[in-house]
């Protein structure tokens, strides 16, 4: 019976070389692509991971306006009106409907703010459509004897840029 021997046989460290990595940790060439790889993966996590501090439209409760015809649209009901550069916020006493209009072609995007202190609610309805159209939120007050602070206000990208001063409106 007959052994083999290997063609190549391991390497004899027991004899000095002028080999410049002679003497020094080094890595071998899967470990170095593991680290590659983890390093590339932690930098795209915190690349593409939200931010700590995102932007975010006013208070607690955020509505994206769908289209309407506006308060003209609908003949039932009296409504009170705020202007602000760009941005006309209407409240319809009955049926909390909340209509907000962007007035202005500037890119931002028209916001009808909120405050209804009666169970500290607060939030936004955003029309990002297309300027000149009026859209509605549907909201839901508990009381129908009370009041909201309504402002209209403008963002970009869901960062506020400005905003007009409060309004006491009955609903």
């Amino acid at each position: 019976m007959s052994i083999e021997q290997p063609t190549r046989w391991p390497i004899d460290h027991s004899e000095k070389s002028n080999h410049p990595l002679d003497g020094k940790i080094t890595m071998h060439a899967p470990r170095r692509r593991h680290l590659v790889l983890a390093a590339a993966a932690g930098l795209a996590t915190t690349l593409l991971a939200p931010a700590a501090a995102q932007a975010a439209y006013f208070g607690n409760e955020t509505d994206y306006a769908v289209y309407s015809l506006g308060p003209d649209g609908d003949p039932i009901g009296n409504y009170e009106c705020v202007t602000f550069t760009g941005v006309v916020a209407c409240l319809k006493e009955t049926g909390d409907r909340i209509y907000v209009k962007d007035t202005k072609a500037d890119g931002y995007a028209a916001v009808a703010e909120w405050e209804y202190p009666f169970d500290d609610r607060t939030g936004s309805c955003v029309n990002k459509l297309q300027a000149g159209d009026w859209g509605v939120c549907n909201k839901d007050f508990s009381r129908e004897d009370w009041y909201l602070y309504v402002r209209g206000a403008r963002y970009n990208s869901g960062n506020f840029v400005d905003g007009g001063l409060w309004e006491k409106m009955y609903i």
